[in-house]
């Protein structure tokens, strides 16, 4: 029987590769002494960063031979004694050196400008930044290390145009990051991929700060389309640690102790205030239950318990990291251990601790050969939050005390219970929320890979072909112990809910690399590849009852009763999925003299995922160096200039496969004069595919006055198609995900970087990036709009920002009783406002309030982002700060809104302090008997949708360094104490802890914090 392309991918390739893996194993030893005899001249060209060099020319003085350095920046060439060797590279000065009797030549190429000589990592390779025709940014480990932060794509924030990170409080969770917009109707499908020493991964929450050498973001199509139906939301390449060419063991400690606190804090309504408020609605109740129990005068209570003092605390947070890098002429290695521990600001069990291990080995076995591997072993505890106690903190009022010694029937602790005061059942005391909840997971990854790299043709031939893994073992555990603070708020049983998720990843790439100069001026580097995969997960979960409360060694399902399946109840699954896929890319990177560019890629990926298995993303970039040109060389304004242009295709296949359901309903009906019973059905199914994503870039890159000024502009166009979304179905049948979407993200991206040096000591730098973002829905399935329904309106409307919020207007206050009388969109309004409440604006204009008159209210996505930083070293002091903001988006205050379900909520101090008291008072804040109306919550409006404009001072550090401290050490050893501000200062008008809200809606979000440091590095 003739096999399909998808028995191809979903066939079991382990024995092909095993016998591929044994003929090279085999070739390598029967060929190895061919090439030994060969008497060479090697070296290693590096920059004066003491960076390894790709593709500098090493040529013969007088004659064609030549050859051209290979990844590491190492090369090999036949010469005689007496020969000279030219080493030339564009934007590099030109070197020459005369053979004698060494055998090793090496080479620190000095720079004629900066930007030029930079090694950027892309798609399988690097390349340097003057041969780019993509927009591709590159952030150095130190950067993210500055930062104290347990995620290094927290420290990511303001540092790249056109990349946003929304981070989160929750010690150990992920932020949420976009990269040039969202350009899909479920956001948590629009995360890019991380690519870690050539290996996928949803995240990179596992790796520390100090672990990184450097991370490139490929931010369009024709830099990303190398990796395909992975890379419709971008891609981020980041390269760990090496080790070091002839160098001693350098032996580096880095760690830091802190303290931290929540930034920002919502200062909420104290007794007097809500009593007073409480009052003007003409509800004293709750006012008087709490004096009659706990006491107070004059109407106000005794009690003033401020919520988010009573649950929050200053949590401690510290790092250390160890590496230990070093190498021969052949071999390198790095070997790193480091260990976080970062407690929760909620006064609870919650907090973060992992410990990472990883080594990393590059052996050059002979001139043609080189083998390597890493190893990285994580394992990571994380003690969650119960999120909930923050929006309880700010509905429950503070007329009734955190702890009551009275409260016969709370147990164990004697907390305070809102029902006693006569509060009812929607409130809980929010310290027990914290208190009486124990959620933990636990990870466990392995991430091991190998390579083996072969050199031919004067390493103008390159085979590379790598295996990487990634295992992880997660535990989940759910503890809800017995407890009781109220008739509502307890819990009767012991709960448990265990949860166990085991992946296993693994991925096989194969690269034939060929670089050569043709005619001194003909620069081409072609790459081909193929890249085997699979992906497999297995998940199980089980709940409990009646298990032992107390200690923890106790909390195992044995030891209980598990909770059967029911209808409506799912207490357990136990199921599995596995994907596989197959890859073949190429591409083809070409200069004329450094001054005209081409890349040009190529990328067919298939999976086994879904019914249309395969899929082709080309992509394409030009680039011309105007500053190499005739014309060029004498003017006096650039030193480098060029002009790119790309375009390209690329995938996302986060999408599900399938959707849709079968249903079958009891009917009757007539027949023949009888009422007869029967049945329908319904059968509705959609066989979905991955989202394709279509994008336009052009840029511009520069330096000048010297080399001091650099910047990069660039414009983008990126059409998402085939953007899954629900779709309703004809008779209320009801909604189906469909390929039927289509969303366009355009925008402006500039980033400006100067450099200098004042004297002998004094060296600065200061660096900007701004950037815009235009999203719009372009097509619906022939829809003009989709109203999600819910208390809270969004919509999604051709021409419009995604999931943009809809309601409302809120065109002011109603002043006077007149003001009411002669507004004609009331007529048919049955229950009419009252002074102080709020007056909504007639959209259609047709002197009536109805559904017509909702409109756009904002966005949750941001139109203008801003980031840069500020550094300068005096001797050993140095300093440095970075800031971002974020402007023209909206959140939703949905804490407030919450009143229309409740009446007895409290209130925030600003809406309290600012709130109408009487004609002419304000016209933008209601009064307090408004704030127990359902006028002001029956229509939701403007009122709730505040600006989340922000600008934040993201890191400030002064340190200063000790040098030379172990002069025995043979190594440049050095001492560097720092003192570090993560967060310190944000500046916004918004009324909550923080704008970094993922969906745009705040209410039980964990606050960010400020943290404030003493950090450590030694040298030796």
């Amino acid at each position: 029987m003739k096999k399909s392309k998808k028995d191809f991918i979903s066939g079991n390739l382990n024995s092909l590769i095993l016998r591929y893996l044994l003929f090279l194993f085999c070739f390598l030893l029967t060929t190895g002494n061919i090439y030994a005899q060969t008497k060479t001249i090697s070296g290693i060209i590096k920059d004066e960063a003491n960076e390894p060099l790709i593709g500098v020319t090493v040529q013969i003085k007088g004659t064609n031979n030549g050859t051209i350095t290979d990844i590491d920046g190492r090369y090999t060439i036949a010469a005689a004694t007496g020969n000279v060797l030219v080493f030339t590279y564009v934007g590099m000065q030109t070197q020459e050196v005369t053979v004698g009797s060494q055998a090793s030549i090496d080479v620190v190429m000095k720079n004629d400008s900066r930007m030029l000589a930079e090694t950027v990592v892309i798609g399988y390779g690097s390349a340097k930044a003057k041969d780019l025709t993509s927009p591709i940014a590159t952030i150095k480990g130190d950067d993210v290390n500055r930062h104290l932060t347990a995620s290094p794509m927290q420290a990511m924030q303001g540092k790249v145009p056109g990349l946003q990170v929304i981070n989160t409080g929750q010690p150990g969770s992920s932020p949420k990051v976009r990269i040039r917009g969202v350009g899909n109707y479920d956001d948590s499908k629009t995360g890019p991929l991380y690519v870690v020493d050539g290996m996928f991964f949803d995240n990179i929450d596992f790796l520390n700060n100090s672990d990184i050498e450097n991370m490139s973001v490929l931010k369009d199509a024709s830099s990303a389309a190398i990796y395909g139906v992975r890379a419709a939301n971008g891609v981020i390449i980041v390269t760990t640690k090496k080790g070091l060419t002839d160098r001693k063991p350098q032996v580096t400690y880095d760690g830091y102790f802190g303290l931290q606190k929540a930034s920002n804090l919502v200062k909420m309504a104290n007794s007097q205030q809500y009593a007073t408020v409480m009052k003007e609605i003409g509800n004293t109740n709750t006012i008087d239950q709490s004096i009659a129990k706990f006491g107070g005068a004059n109407g106000i209570p005794a009690v003033n318990t401020d919520w988010y003092d009573e649950i929050l605390r200053v949590a401690p947070m510290h790092s250390h990291a160890i590496n230990v890098n070093g190498g021969g002429e052949k071999t390198t290695y790095s070997i790193g251990i480091s260990y976080l521990n970062q407690k929760g600001i909620l006064d609870s069990d919650n907090g973060y601790e992992r410990l990472n291990m990883r080594s990393k080995v590059d052996i050059g076995i002979t001139n043609w050969l080189k083998v390597g591997g890493s190893f990285i072993v994580v394992n990571s505890d994380q003690k969650l939050a119960n999120n909930s106690a923050f929006g309880n903190a700010y509905t429950s009022p503070s007329i009734y005390p955190a702890y009551d010694a009275n409260n016969s029937i709370a147990s164990p602790t004697k907390y305070g219970s809102a029902q006693d005061v006569g509060l009812t059942n929607y409130f809980w005391n929010p310290v027990a929320i914290a208190d009486y909840y124990n959620n933990k997971v636990g990870v466990t990854e392995v991430l091991p890979a190998l390579y083996m790299e072969l050199s031919f043709l004067e390493n103008k031939l390159t085979f590379r072909t790598s295996y990487n893994q990634d295992l992880s073992f997660q535990r989940n555990r759910l503890f809800l112990p017995i407890y009781t603070v109220s008739a509502s708020q307890q819990n009767k049983k012991t709960q448990l809910t265990k949860s166990q998720k085991y992946t296993n990843n693994w991925l096989i790439d194969n690269i034939l690399t060929y670089r050569d100069t043709f005619a001194e001026k003909h620069n081409v580097t072609l790459m081909a590849g193929n890249s085997i995969r699979k992906e497999r997960w297995e998940r199980l979960r089980l709940q409990g009852e009646g298990i032992p409360d107390g200690r923890e060694q106790y909390w195992y399902l044995h030891n209980g009763s598990i909770i059967e399946q029911g209808a409506d109840v799912d207490t357990w699954y136990d199921n599995a999925e596995e994907i596989r896929g197959a890859s073949f890319f190429g591409r083809l990177m070409y200069d004329y003299a450094g001054k005209y560019l081409l890349s040009a890629t190529i990328r067919a990926d298939g999976s086994s995922k879904y019914q249309e298995t395969w899929g082709y993303f080309p992509s394409v970039g030009l680039g011309w160096v105007l500053s190499e040109e005739n014309f060029m060389k004498n003017q006096k304004v650039f030193d480098f200039l060029k002009l790119r242009g790309s375009w390209g295709m690329l995938g996302n296949d986060k999408i599900q496969r399938n959707d849709g359901f079968a249903s079958i309903t009891q009917e009757t009906g007539y027949f023949n004069g009888q009422l007869m019973p029967g049945t329908s059905s319904l059968s509705f199914f959609s066989s979905l595919k991955w989202e394709q994503v279509e994008e336009l870039d052009f840029g511009l890159d520069f330096t000048i006055l010297n080399n001091r000024l650099s910047g990069e502009l660039d414009y983008y166009k990126r059409i998402t198609k085939d953007a899954v979304f629900l779709k309703s179905l004809q008779a209320g049948a009801g909604s189906l995900l469909m390929n039927n979407g289509e969303i366009q993200n355009s925008g402006v991206e500039v980033s400006l970087n100067w450099d200098d040096k004042i004297g002998r000591d004094f060296t600065y730098n200061v660096g900007v990036n701004m950037s815009t973002l235009k999203n719009k829905v372009t097509h619906l399935d022939g829809l003009d709009r989709i109203i999600t329904s819910g208390d809270y309106g969004r919509i999604r409307q051709i021409g419009q920002t995604v999931d943009s919020y809809y309601g409302y207007v809120m065109e002011g206050i109603y002043q006077n009783q007149a003001e009411i009388d002669n507004d004609k969109t009331l007529t048919d309004i049955a229950s009419k406002p009252v002074p102080g409440d709020i007056k909504f604006k007639d959209i259609d204009g047709d002197g009536k309030l109805t559904d017509q008159d909702r409109t756009l209210l904002g966005s949750p996505l941001p139109k203008f982002f801003l980031g840069g930083n500020l550094g300068f070293t005096y001797k050993a002091f140095d300093f440095s700060t970075a800031f971002q903001g974020q402007f023209g988006h909206k959140i939703l205050n949905q804490k407030r809104f919450l009143r229309q379900k409740q009446t007895d909520i409290n209130f925030d101090e600003d809406i309290v302090k600012n709130r109408w008291t009487g004609e002419g008072s304000t016209n933008k804040y209601v009064s307090g008997a408004a704030l127990g109306h359902t006028w002001t919550y029956s229509r939701f409006n403007s009122f709730f949708v505040e600006s989340a404009n922000t600008f934040t001072i993201q890191n400030i550090q002064l340190g200063y360094t000790f040098q030379n401290i172990f002069p025995q050490s043979g190594n440049k050893s050095s001492l560097r104490v720092s003192f570090t501000a993560e967060r310190p200062f944000n500046f916004f008008s918004y009324n909550g802890f923080t704008t970094d809200v993922a969906d745009g809606i705040d209410n039980d979000v964990y606050p960010l914090t400020s943290t404030y440091s003493i950090g450590f590095r030694l040298v030796y």
